[in-house]
């Protein structure tokens, strides 16, 4: 009788207890984040943006459409003129010593390997039935962490491309962790079969 009265007690207290995560749908696909993470409307001009606000306030955004940006297309680099370097906090600055960086009299006339400073970093890896770049900075102080799916949909010359974006700025490493782990759990609803 005792035994089955612990596990009757075992059970209503882990169903009472909250899920350390849901999921949360939007029109073209869901995600699975933690249960503290809230739902971020957002009014798009031209692609369907919205997003999610973690429990330490950092706003992921997503960007679907035919716009949406792969951030290793910029080829940005961590080289910085005097006076641009000057205007960052001492965190940036602290943050910046751990990589590889530059700094430079005049940013146009200095001469530099730019492969040696590239800003992002991104390996390959799936998303339900789509490769995408899980992309984040050499340095978490400068710059976003996220995804880039190239094509959804369309494609050929006479069409246009469905393309995924969604990141984070300069978010922590736990933070960062939780938010790769959320995007591997989406789910393509719309473009997978």
């Amino acid at each position: 009788m005792k035994k089955t009265l612990s596990i009757m007690i075992l059970t209503l207290i882990l169903a009472c207890q909250k899920s350390e995560y849901k999921t949360v749908g939007f029109k073209a696909f869901e995600i699975t984040v933690p249960s503290s993470w809230k739902k971020h409307k957002i009014k798009g001009i031209d692609s369907y943006v919205s997003g999610l606000i973690t429990d330490k306030n950092d706003t992921l955004i997503f960007d679907l459409g035919w716009y949406s940006g792969d951030l290793t297309r910029n080829n940005e680099v961590l080289v910085f003129d005097k006076s641009e370097y000057s205007g960052f906090t001492e965190k940036q600055k602290k943050q910046l010593e751990k990589v590889k960086h530059l700094v430079v009299d005049d940013f146009l006339n200095a001469k530099y390997n730019a492969k040696d400073y590239l800003k992002y970093e991104y390996e390959l890896d799936s998303i339900d039935c789509f490769q995408a770049k899980f992309i984040k900075p050499k340095n978490k102080g400068f710059g976003a962490s996220g995804i880039y799916i190239d094509s959804l949909k369309g494609g050929g010359p006479n069409s246009n491309i469905t393309r995924l974006s969604f990141y984070g700025n300069s978010l922590s490493d736990s933070t960062q962790t939780e938010f790769f782990k959320a995007l591997k759990s989406i789910k393509l609803t719309k473009y997978c079969e």
